[in-house]
């Protein structure tokens, strides 16, 4: 357990950001009041697409979306004396299935919660605050599954960032796909963008990104294009569009390369992009197909590089795959 002192920020607050790489968020808090939660898409403040929970609110608490003054709360109920700045009170938030449940520990039922599938897909970050007069402590889990945000000396990779998601346990996981700085995968749906996309460069529609959907129990690399608001995957012999995908994201803005190879090889430094059904590790490759950059997946055992293009899934022996330079690689 670790203790974060929170002071009082007033109306502004200022979140100290963590990675959320499970469904829960236990926390305890010792506070007169105000005690605030932010949920975002990213480790910053995102007003369009976050939202904030309140606990201790003066007597209520709340859930806002989006975090604007004078915007209606989309949940507010009574909370008389729920928090207390002269002991620690537990605390659950659960983020599932497109809905926000707040509890207080050792309570099975939430005392509030709301729906939204559309904006909850894209929550990956959390933060936490007090303000209008009051300051507190905050008690929460440092175990592997839970990350402080780096600060803005840290390297784009440090020993205090977390191992993600063990790629051979990503089945039927609904919540994000978390991979070791600086290549991370974000949750997105119908064109949505993180900040910091990879970008796989110029296709047919114009530039395309790295992107991976979840289909036939495997995670599949593909490309996601703007236009189109999906991630095209190349299986079974189709380009599959898939409205709900992940998009990688560098937040370090480390130098990756696109490294020629061939064959099912892989280069020094490839990125580690997803599984197939088999359970088999892929790589992020790309290939040029009449001109154009199609991404998809570097297949070992089958020696080619999958894409989509033209509606078809291509299979060539000749392709590039993204690389980290002089950095571990393994993400």
């Amino acid at each position: 357990m670790s203790v974060y002192e929170s002071e009082d920020c007033g109306g502004t607050r200022r979140y100290n950001f963590r990675r959320i790489q499970t469904t829960t968020i236990r926390f305890q808090v010792k506070a007169a009041h105000d005690v605030a939660i932010c949920l975002s898409p990213d480790d910053e403040e995102e007003p369009e697409d976050m939202y904030e929970i309140f606990i201790g609110c003066w007597g209520v608490a709340e859930i806002r979306h989006p975090p604007t003054q004078g915007q209606t709360d989309v949940c507010r109920v009574e909370t008389p004396d729920i928090v207390s700045d002269e002991e620690f009170r537990s605390f659950w938030i659960k983020i599932q299935h497109g809905v926000i449940k707040v509890g207080r520990s050792g309570q099975k039922h939430p005392f509030m919660s709301y729906t939204d599938p559309d904006t909850l897909l894209h929550v990956t970050w959390y933060g936490y605050s007090t303000g209008w007069g009051a300051s507190g402590d905050l008690i929460y889990e440092t175990c592997s599954h839970m990350t402080d945000s780096p600060s803005p000396s840290s390297p784009a990779m440090s020993s205090s960032d977390s191992e993600a998601e063990d790629i051979n346990n990503l089945e039927d996981r609904r919540h994000p796909i978390m991979y070791k700085r600086p290549a991370r995968w974000v949750p997105a749906k119908g064109g949505y963008f993180p900040r910091h996309p990879v970008s796989g460069g110029e296709g047919p529609d114009g530039e395309v990104y790295v992107g991976m959907a979840h289909h036939e129990g495997g995670y599949i690399l593909g490309m996601v294009v703007p236009d189109h608001g999906v991630c095209y995957i190349p299986f079974g012999g189709d380009a599959i569009p898939k409205p709900e995908y992940f998009v990688l994201s560098n937040p370090g803005s480390v130098n990756m390369t696109w490294e020629p190879s061939s064959k099912g090889k892989v280069p020094p430094g490839a990125l580690q992009g997803g599984i197939s059904e088999d359970g088999e590790i892929l790589y992020i490759g790309r290939v040029s197909v009449d001109g154009v950059v199609s991404v998809g997946k570097v297949h070992p055992t089958h020696e080619v590089c999958y894409v989509p293009y033209g509606g078809s899934e291509h299979a060539h022996r000749d392709y590039e795959v993204l690389c980290v330079r002089n950095l571990p690689c393994k993400v």
